[in-house]
């Protein structure tokens, strides 16, 4: 009798993925490869990084809390920028980075866009602007990067060895900027 529920149980179609989404308040459901991939990626912080696109409608909401933030989303809107929190706050600073890199990751867009089907070789494009990428050698774009601004050397406490000196490095170019 249990043999045989157990080659029944073995002969059903296995769903796609389980995919679990969430950290704090978690659920869980059934999908294809795909989408789970994405999932991922987007739940992964240091890999896709939130970023608002304000309306004149947000703005305004703004206005009455905070006019100073205003002001500053007023800017990422005037240029159409997508941007996320900590980014806003140093806005005056990075716009002309954040300008150049929406410009970057635009033409970057267009050319993967006009790639054949299956060709899936990144093409030979400039983004230098864009930041955070993996090895970069400053703080423009991180999360580091409005903390050693505010309190300079911050991230140099926190570690210790070699990780230490070059974290001091780093930090000293920031502010030299």
């Amino acid at each position: 009798m249990a043999l045989r529920i157990g080659q029944r149980r073995l002969a059903e179609k296995v769903p796609d993925v389980f995919v679990q989404f969430g950290l704090e308040q978690q659920f869980r459901f059934i999908s294809h490869p795909g989408v789970m991939a994405v999932s991922k990626l987007l739940e992964m912080r240091h890999i896709a990084r939130m970023r608002a696109n304000f309306t004149q409608e947000n703005i305004e909401g703004m206005k009455a809390f905070d006019p100073e933030l205003a002001r500053k989303a007023q800017i990422a809107l005037d240029h159409k920028l997508p941007i996320n929190f900590q980014q806003l706050e140093i806005i005056e600073d990075s716009l002309p980075r954040l300008l150049e890199e929406k410009k970057q990751l635009e033409a970057a867009r267009a050319a993967v866009a006009k790639l054949p089907v299956g060709t899936y070789d990144f093409p030979k494009v400039d983004i230098s602007a864009a930041r955070p990428v993996p090895g970069q050698k400053d703080l423009q774009g991180t999360q580091m990067e409005l903390a050693e601004l505010m309190d300079p050397g911050c991230q140099a406490r926190l570690l210790t060895g070699p990780a230490k000196e070059i974290a001091s490095k780093i930090a000293s170019k920031q502010l030299a900027k």
